[in-house]
């Protein structure tokens, strides 16, 4: 009762060090969220509804105005420095140190959305000259433009209540597109332990400098492999003039390079390559070409020499005898030709008044016939394929497709940096967490982008820069509207094709 009418006494007096009867009450305090039921969308101004509502916002109130006790030998103590926009912990971290922190000059250091986090969940305190910090002064002081933004640590903060490991980006820790074409070991730099990673607003200021010049130099590393790839073409061997068409031919080692690089697909052009055709040689040249020319040099390798491939063997299996038809058959086929050309009994030619009429009935025949009639071949929208050519399968779906296959990486290196778009953090999967390394994180299960409902929707060229920036991960964009957090991806598509690559 003392404990009461103390408290009741001194309503505003602030303290930190609880009464047994304020303790008792704490410890036996219900740890459930209200649950607020279905939602009313339209009101209809019974008292029921009223009353519904008043209950639901009292429970919600009530919440938030709750203070949280803790222990203070559990509390990890860490000073706010502003200047470094760094929280410098005084005891030894907990359990989180394995996914968060940091070391500096031999401290243990937490930025500020990490120790945000933390002081919500109750684990660390944080003081600034000689005072503790309230959950207010932390999003007063941590959130600002020098660390990150309210809309980047909702994200954060809805990733790790999930039991994801979320880490800022750090563009210098990834390799190069030149490194990845020449598939260069990863620098032992970036095996020490875990420094202090650029917030995502300074971030933004400098990104335009250091991108023009890594730019320059992934565009030179590219002009180098492309000049590289090219030089077999200048070889003496792969010039030598051909007389009549050979049965082998000679691929572009560029161009294998280049489709092999850009596309996961085999880098062949099976169009282009052509198998003997030992019976046509047989029926159309003499009977002394009993061989087949060797193919070129500059097709095999160094310590193999092919010479012609004889065919004589072949020559007694292949069949070569024409088909004869039977005296009858030859027979129903002349009449069934003679009846064709009977062009009396065409009921359309009888019709005809003038040669001028017949002559157009003619005409229009021949373009049926042809397969080019006169309203699809003559207008200014016109079909996307003639039928009349014949092209390979491959070809002719790459002909009449509207929609192209895309790839986000295909000229991002020529775009200028952005300054609005930006990748944030790096999310690694919660089954992680056991074996994760901050020296040795390993690639991320994707990366966060974050932004506002409010805000523009990512072009073509954004999605092109960010993509660059992460060609290995894929990205996954946050849309924060007022609290609520929505996950979007956008992926690189291939239009499937019934035919063999």
């Amino acid at each position: 009762m003392a404990d009461q009418n103390t408290s009741r006494s001194q309503p505003n007096s602030y303290s930190e060090v609880l009464t047994p009867t304020e303790l008792f009450a704490a410890r036996n305090r219900s740890h459930k969220i209200p649950v607020r039921g279905q939602k009313d969308f339209i009101p209809d101004g019974s008292e029921e509804q009223k009353q519904r509502l008043e209950q639901a916002l009292d429970e919600h109130w009530n919440l938030i105005s709750e203070e949280r006790v803790e222990r203070l030998g559990s509390l990890v103590k860490g000073v706010w420095i502003p200047e470094e926009q760094i929280i410098e912990l005084e005891t030894p971290a907990g359990k989180f140190w394995q996914t968060m922190g940091f070391s500096a000059n031999g401290k243990q250091c937490l930025l500020p959305e990490e120790a945000l986090f933390l002081m919500e969940c109750g684990n660390v305190q944080v003081f600034y000259q000689g005072l503790p910090f309230s959950i207010q002064d932390g999003y007063e002081k941590f959130l600002s433009v020098n660390s990150i933004s309210f809309n980047q640590y909702l994200v954060y903060g809805h990733l790790k209540r999930l039991g994801y490991v979320v880490l800022r980006f750090n563009p210098s820790s990834e390799p190069t597109a030149y490194a990845r074409q020449l598939n260069l070991p990863v620098s032992k730099d970036r095996g020490q332990k875990r420094k202090r990673s650029p917030s995502p607003s300074r971030e933004s200021k400098t990104s335009g400098e250091t991108t023009v010049g890594q730019m320059e130099q992934d565009h030179e590393g590219e002009k180098s492999v492309n000049h590289q790839t090219e030089m077999p073409e200048e070889e003496p061997g792969c010039k030598q003039e051909v007389k009549h068409k050979e049965w082998w031919s000679p691929a572009d080692v560029s161009t294998i390079t280049e489709s092999s690089s850009t596309t996961g697909s085999c880098p062949w052009d099976f169009s282009s390559i052509h198998f003997p055709d030992v019976g046509s040689v047989l029926r159309f040249h003499s009977k002394d070409a009993a061989s087949l020319t060797p193919p070129d040099p500059s097709l095999l390798p160094g310590a193999v020499t092919v010479g012609p491939c004889d065919i004589a063997l072949w020559r007694r299996r292949v069949n070569l005898k024409e088909i004869r038809m039977s005296h009858s058959d030859q027979r129903k086929e002349d009449e069934k030709y003679r009846r064709k050309q009977d062009i009396n009994k065409d009921p359309e030619v009888r019709r005809c008044r003038t040669w001028s009429e017949y002559r157009q009935l003619m005409t229009k025949r021949r373009s049926d016939v042809g397969g080019r009639p006169a309203h699809l071949w003559d207008r200014e929208v016109k079909p996307l394929h003639d039928p009349a050519q014949a092209i390979p399968h491959e070809e002719l779906l790459e002909k009449i497709s509207i929609i192209k296959s895309t790839n986000l990486l295909e000229g991002a290196s020529r775009l200028q940096p952005l300054d609005d778009w930006r990748i944030s953090f790096s999310v690694f999967q919660p089954d992680s967490v056991s074996s994760f390394k901050k020296s040795s994180p390993g690639r991320p299960y994707v990366r966060m982008v974050v932004c506002s409902f409010d805000g523009p929707v990512p072009d073509l060229s954004a999605l092109k820069q960010l993509s660059s920036q992460s060609p290995e991960v894929p990205l996954v964009f946050a849309a924060v509207d007022h609290g609520d957090i929505s996950f979007y991806t956008f992926k690189d598509f291939h239009l499937p094709r019934d035919v063999f690559p």
